[in-house]
């Protein structure tokens, strides 16, 4: 039985790991570029309404705050939602180690089958991503050390 465990988001104690990784992330002129050209093409990432996503390694046990330990990295998952488009953002703020998990998506969205696509990230990353039936409704996430990911349905490309 799929489980979601609510709590705050985020933690004090990572307040500062997200700063570090804003400052870094910001004196990368590309990326900030990129980034920049997708907010102005997805009106969701500006205007959309802000949900915490709960992730999983196991695709069983869901919860919106893990514990941050030496074996896993630190990962921040949350969705903007417009009319009835969401657009999915993560963060790994892990500075060594690459991320594999799930992460829950509106259940209502999506119907059997869809994928999400990859709207920016690396490209060893996977481009497009299944749709599964877990905790409603979830993807599998890779996410390489202290990188952001953004995915979205591939009509919102057009």
């Amino acid at each position: 039985m799929d489980k979601t465990t609510n709590s705050t988001w985020p933690q004090a104690d990572i307040k500062l790991t997200i700063r570090e990784f804003l400052k870094v992330y910001q004196k990368n002129p590309l990326a900030m570029a990129k980034l920049q050209s997708l907010i102005e093409s997805q009106p969701a990432l500006k205007e959309g309404s802000h949900h915490w996503r709960p992730t999983s390694e196991d695709g069983r046990e869901f919860t919106l705050q893990r514990p941050h330990t030496d074996n896993l990295p630190y990962i921040l998952a949350w969705s903007q939602i417009l009319d009835d488009r969401e657009v999915l953002c993560a963060i790994n703020l892990d500075q060594r180690k690459q991320a594999a998990l799930y992460v829950t998506i509106d259940q209502a969205m999506y119907a059997q089958d869809e994928k999400l696509y990859r709207f920016l990230g690396p490209g060893q990353i996977p481009a497009e991503l299944n749709i599964e039936d877990r905790n409603g409704k979830s993807v599998r996430l890779t996410i390489p050390p202290n990188t952001l990911v953004i995915y979205g349905k591939r009509s919102m490309l057009l």
